[in-house]
């Protein structure tokens, strides 16, 4: 396939962004650290994939941009991950089929509905609490009803008693000042119509994801840089609008895909990438493009764990710990004691020494927190958990399959250099796989060490 513009070069601080002709579908949901859909049609090309007839994988979707853009290239695809955010993500934006005039006809039941909620609380439906909404200078494909025509004959209706749709262990998984009371209250009017106005799952899982859109990006007080954090508190905001905003988008990208003629084939699973035991059952791929986690200490279950709350993913902490247990080992916050994915690469010399020399500076350091003393084990745990993902990855796939990995370099422990790709192809080659080359990516920042550290793209090639 050729590609169809010039990739800007390591270099470049665009090199990561998001281009405008890329905003289909991909726009729906994203990961503040995901790879652009570039990225996807660069190493399809550059592997020389054949539409029609290569299979496509992603055992570490997050929110899709392989599947999605593989997909849109005429590729089948499948696409599969653990947390329950992202694997919603995946199913959504790979379910082409929906018949767009049904989701027209329920979403105007669900900004009628939440609106009469937020009446029966004397919360104008329409305030934008200072943000703008998503409907200017938008031109729809489909019949999209007028937002102030939907809301105008809206009468009050049962209010939203936040206590009952969150409990009080539900309510302490947020982290505290991340939504303020009445954006959370326009948020969960909104999770209530969506469940009374949906009569497939199917549907009531698309305007979930339009849902979470806007808690992330209207509703929440968040920000990303790339940790999330808290700012400063929206006395409120305009919820309703930006969903509405939200889901028209979707309906619209919809029907522009649909009128693209057949549609490769896609499957969605949600499993952990080191057994990769949810594939049974499906054909075998013939090519992986993905970015699993980089050791450092990001808590991927945090970054997502305001829209998870709000849409009922996680009820209890127990729950959280499930969905940190069944990924890839790469912070401390999920590294538990019991944990013994680190024993498979003893043998690699490089990562056993790169670990002692993280615990021996610790020590040197003096640092002795819970936190720190994990940094070692996380180093082990987390390329012997990628051993076993190649390990299991060989009943999936084609003889002669390319993978093709997107990791970065890390200096999050005392500022030692992690390379990540290197280690890796370490690890691949244990595993049975041959190391075909290892390209630079982009060059970023590294804020703590105020240095410029490298993203690498690894590719293997499983002999079978």
């Amino acid at each position: 396939m050729a590609l169809q513009e010039p990739i800007p070069g390591p270099d470049s601080g665009k090199r990561n962004k998001l281009l405008d002709r890329d905003r289909e579908i991909h726009d729906w949901y994203r990961f503040v650290l995901g790879y652009p859909p570039h990225l996807v049609r660069l190493y399809l090309d550059r592997l020389e994939a054949e539409p029609g007839e290569d299979r496509v994988l992603d055992p570490f979707s997050g929110t899709a941009t392989t599947p999605v853009e593989a997909r849109k290239n005429g590729f089948s695809t499948i696409g599969v991950d653990a947390n329950p955010i992202t694997s919603l993500a995946t199913r959504v934006k790979l379910r082409w089929g929906l018949d767009t005039d049904d989701l027209i006809e329920q979403l105007a039941s669900i900004i009628d509905d939440a609106a009469g909620r937020l009446l029966a609380h004397d919360l104008d439906p329409l305030v934008d609490g200072g943000f703008q909404t998503r409907l200017e200078d938008k031109a729809f494909e489909g019949d999209i009803p007028d937002l102030g025509a939907l809301t105008s004959g809206a009468a009050p209706s049962e209010p939203v008693n936040v206590d009952v749709i969150l409990s009080e262990s539900a309510k302490k998984l947020i982290p505290k000042g991340f939504i303020s009371e009445k954006p959370l209250k326009r948020v969960l009017a909104l999770r209530l119509a969506i469940e009374e106005n949906t009569e497939v799952i199917e549907r009531e899982e698309f305007f979930f994801l339009a849902l979470s859109n806007t808690v992330v990006s209207t509703a929440g007080n968040l920000g990303f840089g790339p940790e999330v954090y808290r700012k400063s508190p929206k006395e409120d905001a305009g919820v309703l609008s930006d969903f509405f905003g939200v889901s028209a988008q979707m309906i619209h990208d919809l029907t522009r895909v649909q009128n693209q003629g057949d549609l490769p084939s896609a499957w969605t699973r949600s499993g952990d990438a080191r057994t990769m035991d949810c594939l049974e059952g499906l054909p075998p791929s013939d090519l992986i493009i993905t970015s699993p986690p980089y050791p450092n200490e990001k808590d991927y279950t945090r970054s997502t764990r305001l829209e998870t709350v709000l849409l009922g993913l996680v009820e209890e902490q127990s729950d959280v710990q499930d969905i940190k247990r069944s990924l890839l080992v790469s912070n401390s916050r999920n590294c538990y004691v019991d944990v013994d994915d680190g024993k498979h690469i003893e043998d690699i010399d490089e990562i056993t020494s790169l670990a002692d020399r993280i615990e021996e500076k610790r020590i040197e350091l003096g640092k002795d927190s819970g936190f720190e003393k994990k940094y070692h084990e996380i180093v082990r745990h987390y390329f012997g958990g990628m051993y076993l993902h190649f390990e299991s990855l060989k009943d999936h796939l084609n003889p002669g399959a390319k993978l093709a990995y997107v990791v970065g370099d890390q200096q999050s422990y005392f500022r030692i250099n992690i390379p990540t790709a290197d280690l890796l192809e370490k690890v691949g080659k244990k595993a049975g796989y041959q190391p075909l080359d290892t390209e630079l990516w982009r060059e970023r920042f590294a804020t703590e060490t105020e240095k410029t550290i490298d993203e690498n793209v690894l590719l293997l090639e499983y002999p079978g």
